[in-house]
């Protein structure tokens, strides 16, 4: 994504906390200038003033809605980050949305046991939150017999009064009292942070780890053909000839198709792994 750029790189000399607006480097200041923005960690800080002579920032905390967090001795400074880690962080979490979209249709798999009394036609998923679509309701009729129901429908956006997850099985045929063991489809959950794991905490599939990298890095690229485009911020440059307008675009088409081809592949898997086994 940097296409071989090093960024410019500083270090923090001491430890400051969220509310300290004077940042001191422990080499030059260099690039860091006023009107420049900085990066410590995820938070972006914003450079009023800068002293060359005592290697001192005076900045503004958690600029470009950035959350203002201490920083260690030694953390690393990056000038003018072309790739934001705060912004990297939504774009990861925006993939995750889009990969459980009815047009993608990719999901995780969770499964819920239920007491049934026999009698009610609806039962709360206990512990649900988000659920796009069942895939099978089975009864325990035996220890080693578990057959499938049916007549059984889904109801979402339920009163949490009666229904605390507001999600609900509906039963359309008589079953008996037993326990209900229910598997859903459900979205993936996002990234709280950066120490966040894909699958233990993101709830992704191993086998779809490539997916989000390659759709995080069309993500970040896709904005830079508009830069690129405002020629109100540069004069004209070679650029122009040496890189015309398009090529930012066509240099990751490869990259969209990859990642259409791989959802459409997992797509595919998930059908084969867990089919609808119930009358809609």
């Amino acid at each position: 994504m940097l296409s071989g750029t090093v960024e410019e790189r500083n270090k923090l000399a001491s430890t400051i906390n969220s509310s300290a607006t004077s940042v001191v480097t422990t080499y030059d200041i260099g690039g860091l200038r006023a009107g420049s923005v900085c990066e410590i960690d995820s938070e972006l800080l914003y450079i009023w003033e800068a002293n060359p002579t005592t290697k001192t920032l005076t900045v503004d905390r958690g600029y470009a809605g950035t959350t203002a967090a201490s920083h260690t001795g030694g953390a690393v400074i990056i000038s003018s980050p072309r790739f934001p880690r705060a912004q990297m962080l939504d774009m990861l979490n925006s993939e995750l949305d889009d990969l459980s979209s009815a047009m993608n249709n990719l999901y995780r798999v969770v499964t819920a046991d239920l007491d049934y009394n026999g009698n009610d036609r609806q039962i709360d998923i206990t512990g649900s939150t988000s659920v796009l679509e069942l895939i099978d309701v089975r009864l325990r009729y035996l220890a080693d017999e578990y057959p499938i129901i049916r007549d059984v429908r889904l109801q979402t956006g339920l009163p949490t009064a009666d229904f605390p997850s507001g999600n609900a099985i509906v039963l359309d045929e008589n079953v008996m009292a037993g326990s209900l063991r229910v598997r859903y489809k459900s979205g993936f959950t996002r990234a709280s942070s950066e120490a966040s794991d894909l699958t233990t905490d993101c709830k992704l599939p191993s086998t779809c780890d490539d997916i989000v990298e390659l759709g995080l890095i069309i993500r970040m690229m896709s904005a830079r053909e508009i830069k690129r485009n405002f020629i109100e911020s540069q004069g004209d440059t070679r650029r122009s000839d040496e890189v015309p307008p398009g090529s930012t675009r066509d240099s990751f088409t490869n990259l969209v198709r990859l990642r259409r081809d791989r959802i459409m592949a997992e797509s595919a898997r998930l059908k084969v792994q867990y089919p609808i086994k119930f009358r809609k």
